[in-house]
Order: C-alpha cells, then structure tokens, then sequence
C-alpha cells in the first residue's frame, strides 16, 4: 500500500478511535496494546496533524511481565495453601456431622437442636471464609495488575516523548501498521526492569503474604 493511502486510513482510524492528543504533541495513550515508532508524513484531521505514531498492546505487555508471572505464582501457593486448610475443616465438619447423627436417638430433641445450631454455624462460617478468601485473593491480583498498568503506562508517555510521538493507539484498533510503530517490547523489557526487585504483598485476612 502507498504511504499515501496508508495515511488515509490511519486518517479514518482516528477519527474512529477518538484518540485525544496533548497540545505539546507529547502523546496520549488510549489504552492499548503492542507496537515502535515511525514516521508516516503528516496526517491532518480536523486541525490537528500527527507525523508520528506509536501502537502498544498493553493487555499482552501485562500478561508477559516478570511482575504478573509473580504474583499468579504467589497467589497460586496461597490458593493450594487455603485449599488444604479448608480441607482439613470439612472433614472435621463432617465427622462431627456423622456423629451427630449417630446420637440423635440418645439425645433429646432440645439437647439435638441445640448441637445441630451450632454445627450449622460452623458450616456457615466456614462458608463465608472460603467466599471471603477467594474475593482477598482476587482484589489482590486486581490491585496488582492495575499497579502494574500505571507503570506500564508511564513508560510508554515516557517512550513517547523520548521518539517524539504525536500518538499512541491499541494495536487492534490500527487494521494495518508498520512493524516499526511497535513499542510493545520496549514497553515489556522497561517493566520488567522497573520491577524485578518489587516485592508483592497479599492480604487475604490474616497476615500480609509478602515475596
């Protein structure tokens, strides 16, 4: 395709896209996914001109960096860990059940209900653990995602304004595109750098997990 048509159809993509671009030309993310830079020639849309743009898929960026693989790790360790702790309750719970059912023809039925109230607490707490961890232990990979997307996106302002670039679009929003306007592994190697020594820290109702 002629570098011509090429700036035509970024032209439209665009306009499509909504992309906001600073008056310093310093460029915007609208968040994104894989991509460097290069120059196409000027691209005019209402007034403003773009000479040169960048594509990051950020989605792709996250699930590759060092600091994600590390805390899926982490959080994996503390699933197996509640898993086992949980384990070893139902199965007091459920021999506490066979014996109860075993002394119901013994027991009063006051003494009987009695003992039944209080093992049906004790399955509804366990209950309400097991909901609550499982939600800890996902605001903790929430949490640890989207502190990983803000230092993401900082690093591309600052690629971004390191090459000059008028503007930073989602890599699926560009149909066509030069392999040159990927900044996705620089994007990915800068993480990864910026994180390597990071420790991460779970809290999943009790002690602070950190690694």
């Amino acid at each position: 395709m002629q570098p011509v048509a090429l700036a035509a159809r970024l032209t439209r993509l665009l306009a499509a896209v909504a992309v906001v671009l600073s008056v310093s030309g310093n460029a915007v993310l609208a968040d994104g996914q894989d991509n460097q830079s290069a120059s196409l020639g000027s691209i005019e849309s209402d007034g403003m001109v773009v000479k040169r743009i960048g594509l990051i898929d950020i989605e792709g960026v996250l699930r590759a960096s060092t600091g994600t693989i590390k805390v899926r790790e982490l959080l994996d360790a503390q699933r197996l860990s509640f898993q086992k702790e949980i384990g070893s309750q139902e199965v007091e719970l459920q021999q506490t059940e066979r014996a109860l059912l075993a002394q119901q023809d013994t027991l009063s039925q006051e003494e009987f209900n009695a003992q039944l109230e209080i093992f049906q607490d004790k399955v509804t707490e366990l209950q309400k653990q097991i909901q609550y961890r499982r939600q800890a232990l996902d605001v903790a990979f929430q949490d640890a995602q989207r502190n990983l997307r803000s230092i993401a996106l900082d690093i591309v302002k600052e690629i971004a304004n390191e090459r000059n670039l008028d503007l930073v679009l989602v890599r699926d929003s560009a149909l066509i595109f030069l392999p040159s306007l990927n900044i996705s592994d620089e994007v990915l190697a800068r993480l990864n750098e910026r994180t390597k020594n990071a420790r991460v820290e779970i809290i999943t109702g009790s002690e602070p997990v950190t690694e």
